[in-house]
């Protein structure tokens, strides 16, 4: 009868020990953000998918953290960061304009490595460089798409404007329809819009630059005030590597 008894307790006390134990903290983020192939996407079954899908999957496998992601347009993405219904924005470039309602932390998401001009395989033009381009051509990019500080700044002194579009594939629709002429985007995320479209043989691409531009997890200001949020990226980025997405511009 005593060896039940000490077995009982023995038994409690553990009980006891657990309630007291201190419990793991979980962080929870709701991130809204743009379809952007092949890092964030909805697939054939409705489902979220992507290479940045699968980093935020391995987060929360850690079981540190509680991660949602809602794909939707990139307005919308970014009015609803901004308003704070969502609290961070996946993935955006550093700019003036946003810094002044997204926190951005210290450290990237991503490193893009690359930015393409793309024609019509049939257009006779060829890319010599941005001041060389005929003012009168139509250029396209996707309205959130940031091309690097040189770039833009060779644009600009070329009088050089862009039309906005508000998906990749429309604008890659835009330019194989002949309302553009030339389309500007992301090596990587061209490449994946143009396989998923299917359209390979229709147009090409010059290299525009092969200097990196980094993407960031943008916080709203709501959410960046009751967090860290450079201790949080810092976690994030023991899963998820930002040079690791590197190898996919070096691919044909």
């Amino acid at each position: 009868m005593k060896y039940v008894f000490g077995i009982c307790c023995f038994l409690l006390s553990l009980t006891s020990l657990a309630q007291y134990a201190p419990q793991q903290k979980i962080t929870n983020l709701t991130i809204a953000a743009p379809e952007i192939r092949p890092f964030i996407y909805t697939n054939d079954k409705g489902e979220n998918d992507g290479l940045l899908i699968d980093t935020i999957q391995k987060l929360n496998d850690t079981e540190k953290f509680k991660i949602s992601v809602e794909i939707m347009p990139w307005a919308r993405a970014l009015k609803e960061v901004k308003n704070g219904r969502f609290d961070a924005l996946m993935p955006t470039v550093y700019s003036p304009e946003r810094a002044t309602f997204l926190s951005f932390p210290k450290k990237p998401l991503i490193n893009f490595y690359g930015s393409e001009i793309f024609k019509r395989m049939n257009d006779d033009f060829v890319y010599q460089s941005i001041p060389l381009i005929d003012k009168n051509k139509i250029l396209v990019k996707v309205r959130s798409t940031s091309i690097s500080r040189e770039s833009e700044t060779a644009f600009r002194e070329a009088s050089i404007t862009f039309v906005g579009a508000t998906r990749l594939e429309d604008a890659f629709n835009m330019l194989l329809y002949g309302h553009a002429d030339l389309l500007v985007a992301d090596s990587v995320i061209a490449k994946a819009t143009i396989n998923q479209m299917g359209i390979n043989n229709s147009v090409i691409g010059f290299l525009l630059t092969n200097t990196a531009d980094s993407a960031f997890l943008a916080f709203s200001n709501k959410y960046a005030e009751s967090q860290n949020i450079n201790a949080l990226m810092d976690e994030i980025n023991l899963i998820n590597s930002p040079e690791s997405y590197h190898h996919l511009s070096q691919k044909k």
